[in-house]
Parts: C-alpha cells; sequence; structure tokens
C-alpha cells in the first residue's frame, strides 16, 4: 500500500507577496525582474550585426518545438514515499517560478523593443519568451500531475518585482542561463548512467533543455557585446567580480541547503555544486573579462567553510547566533576578494 499525500492548491490571492505551496520567503527564493527597458531599446546591434543574424536564424529554427510532448505523461515512473514526494513538488515549484520570472521579463523587454521600433531585437527576446513560457508549461504540467496548481499569472502580478539596472540584468541573466545548463546537463548525464534514479519522466526532457538553457546564455552574451562599456575596465572587472561570486554563493546555499532532491536522484549535492560551479566559471570565460582563479583551490576550499559556517549560523542560538553570523559574513567577505584571471573575451561562441 503506498500513502498518499494530501493535494495541495494555491487559494486565491490573499496578498501581495503570497507565496504558492513548498516555497518560502528567504533569499534563495526565486524572483521577479523589472530594468531599464528604455535605454535596452538603444542596443547597438550592428557591434555584432553578423552573429546576431546568425543566432536569431538558430532561435528562429526553434530546434525543441516537439521536443517537449504536451502529450507525454509526466506521472511519476515509481512511487515515491510522501517525504520525497515533497521534495519532489518542491523542485518543481521553485523550477517554475523561476521559469516563468524569466518568461515574464523577456516578454516584457520585447514588448519594449517593439513599442520603441526595434521590430529585430523585439523578435529575439519573443524567442527567449517562447521557449521559457514551454518550459514552466512543462513543469505545470508535471505539478498538476501531483495535484497541484501554482496559478502563475496571477502570482506574478501578487509578488513585488525587483528593479535591476540593465547591466546587472545582462550579467545575472548570462550566469543564470549557464548555470541552468551544467545543471541540466550534469543531472542528465547521472540519469542516463543510473537511469534506475530517474524517479520521473520530467527528467527524460532535460537534455533539449539544457540546449534551450546554453543557447539563450550565448543570447546574453551577444546582447553583453552590443554593450562594450559593460565589460571594459574596472567596472567590467568589478560586475564580474560581483555576479560570479553572487551566483555561485546562490548557487552553493541553495543547492546544498536544498540537498535532499539531489540525493533522491542519487547525486552527492556538495560534489555536484562544485562540479557546477567550475564548469560555470570556465564557461563564462567566453562573455566576461574576469573569471575567479581556481587553480590554487582556496575559492572552493572557502566554499566548504562558507557551508559549515552556514549551517552552524542556522543552529545556532543566544549568544552564539550573532557570533556565527560574523564568522559567515567574514568568510563570503574573504571569498570575493579572492584573485581572479583576466580572459579573451568578449567574444561569441
Amino acid at each position: 500500500m503506498t500513502a498518499t499525500a494530501p493535494k495541495l492548491e494555491v487559494q486565491t490571492p490573499a496578498g501581495r507577496n503570497e507565496l504558492p505551496p513548498h516555497l518560502d520567503e528567504n533569499l534563495l527564493t526565486p524572483r521577479f525582474y523589472t530594468t531599464e527597458f528604455d535605454k535596452a531599446a538603444k542596443t547597438d546591434l550592428e557591434i555584432a550585426r553578423k552573429d546576431f543574424e546568425a543566432i536569431f536564424k538558430e532561435m528562429e529554427a526553434d530546434y525543441n518545438l516537439k521536443h517537449f510532448d504536451r502529450k507525454a505523461s509526466l506521472d511519476r515512473l515509481q512511487e515515491l514515499s510522501p517525504k520525497d514526494k515533497a521534495i519532489y513538488e518542491s523542485y518543481l515549484v521553485r523550477s517554475v517560478v523561476s521559469e516563468f520570472s524569466g518568461f515574464l521579463l523577456f516578454k516584457e523587454i520585447s514588448n519594449r523593443f517593439k513599442k520603441s521600433g526595434r521590430t529585430e531585437l523585439g523578435q529575439f527576446f519573443t524567442f527567449l519568451a517562447r521557449d521559457e513560457a514551454r518550459h514552466a508549461g512543462f513543469l505545470g504540467r508535471a505539478l498538476k500531475s501531483e495535484g497541484i496548481n501554482v496559478d502563475l499569472p496571477n502570482l506574478g502580478k501578487k509578488r513585488a518585482a525587483t528593479f535591476f539596472p540593465l547591466s546587472w540584468v545582462l550579467y545575472s541573466l548570462y550566469l543564470s542561463e549557464k548555470i541552468g545548463y551544467w545543471r541540466y546537463i550534469l543531472i542528465n548525464r547521472h540519469l542516463k548512467a543510473h537511469p534506475e534514479k530517474a524517479c520521473a519522466p520530467l527528467f527524460d526532457f532535460f537534455e533539449p533543455w539544457c540546449q534551450d538553457e546554453n543557447r539563450h546564455g550565448d543570447c546574453i552574451n551577444l546582447m553583453m557585446r552590443c554593450w562594450p562599456g559593460m565589460t571594459k575596465g574596472f567596472r567590467g572587472k568589478m560586475l564580474s567580480r560581483f555576479f560570479l561570486w553572487t551566483v555561485f554563493l546562490t548557487h552553493t546555499l541553495t543547492v546544498c541547503e536544498r540537498g535532499d532532491f539531489y540525493e533522491l536522484l542519487g547525486i552527492d549535492p556538495e560534489l555536484f555544486d562544485e562540479e557546477v560551479i567550475i564548469q560555470t566559471n570556465n564557461t563564462s570565460r567566453n562573455a566576461f573579462p574576469w573569471v575567479y582563479n581556481f587553480e590554487d583551490g582556496r575559492f572552493l576550499q572557502m566554499r566548504t567553510e562558507i557551508l559549515s559556517a552556514f549551517r552552524k549560523w542556522r543552529k545556532s542560538s543566544g549568544i552564539a547566533k550573532p557570533v556565527a553570523l560574523s564568522k559567515f559574513i567574514s568568510l563570503i567577505i574573504r571569498q570575493f576578494a579572492l584573485p581572479m584571471q583576466k580572459t579573451d573575451a568578449v567574444r561569441y561562441v
């Protein structure tokens, strides 16, 4: 006999920041973003015209059009315990909110471009929004098979959007897409080697999914090249340092603190996090003027110390809590300041 967890429903909007099931409000919660749309409309495509036309045609071809089968069953391949079921559902909810957030941002950028007479750029971002909507819709179907219905359109209206300058958006989007690529492809490779761990057919679609993420990263790389001031001099170095550090720190805390999902798939969360960070840092050489130097091992070693300090802070109480927090803050500041390497960027690959 298999125990069945109670079905969860998202209730009618109760407040501006209402969250769906399995999400708590904290620094690791997926968010919605807005940016300098008028400035973005001034993007000079002539700086990378040849590469833009090439990737425009690639996006227009929509190679993954038939890969996300709308009729495919997304029920679990094997029955999960109530605990594992909740772990899987939690991953789905965080992922669907993240993908829908990307859709809203790309759609709004596309609309603003079109209103400004930038038809090519508008269509370019329509392709990006199309992919994100497809991902969110697919995850939404998987959630419905679990008895959970996340009201995404209204969720976007209820959650306050965070404003980022255009340069921040481009740096963070590039890293978001590329780190997503490495997450999906590494999970895909692991599950192909260990098919008995693929607890749901959703994972069968991770290969085309990672192709979308990789392609999107290349699209954002191209946009960065059209704003050369973002990657030059001291500004480029500080933006590279800040966003690599921020994304890697967030990834470490997210993966390792929510490692139960990766353990469900038979993946060691800390080793997985390390490999994703290494590969993303290396990939970022194609877009960022500077990346972290991993050769001496200090960044990755400090990552382990940061994780330990974070866990100690979370568990501590009384006078020990501010002491543990101070240690955690000291470690992340030291990691932020670690040496970087100059790259041959910026070249679109």
